[in-house]
């Protein structure tokens, strides 16, 4: 299957989960930047369309069960492929959750109410095989959080943040 014709059954099959259409264009950017950089096919980096698209409809259907706290602090941490790794310890360490990944940037939250926040570890995996990496990093009870061409992260709730 052609990049173009993955892409447009990705919509379709994003659409008929209900996905709102920024979200669409976001996943659908990423997926076109993941595939030109890397030059694999559709299914070998994603699998087929209606899969990808129900793990992230399922991933966003998680990230609202697990939004329980009313209020969250959002954070953009400005960092590089070099320094990413290093920051996100400390944040994870002051209990900011990782919840996406950009250009230079590391969007976080941390609820208001510090007594519902976790520390968390993160891990980057680096490779082209996307449903083989999260399988694999699924065993270790390992999330995913984010995607950037090659780049895969990964959080892991640790104990609950007592005090800053």
């Amino acid at each position: 299957m052609d990049m173009e014709s993955y892409l447009n059954d990705l919509t379709a099959q994003l659409q008929r989960r209900g996905v709102d259409e920024e979200r669409i264009r976001q996943i659908i950017v990423e997926v076109e930047g993941h595939l030109t950089e890397s030059g694999e096919s559709p299914v070998e980096a994603f699998g087929p369309a209606a899969r990808y698209a129900e793990e992230m409809t399922a991933f966003a259907e998680q990230n609202a069960e697990n939004s329980t706290p009313d209020k969250w602090h959002n954070r953009t941490f400005r960092a590089t492929a070099i320094d990413e790794m290093e920051i996100l310890k400390g944040a994870g360490q002051e209990g900011w959750e990782l919840v996406d990944v950009g250009a230079l940037a590391l969007f976080c939250r941390r609820p208001e109410d510090l007594t519902q926040a976790h520390r968390w570890e993160y891990k980057r995996r680096t490779g082209t095989h996307r449903h083989i990496i999260k399988e694999e990093m699924a065993r270790g009870q390992w999330e995913p959080c984010g995607n950037w061409i090659v780049f895969h992260y990964f959080k892991r709730k640790k104990e609950i943040l007592e005090s800053l």
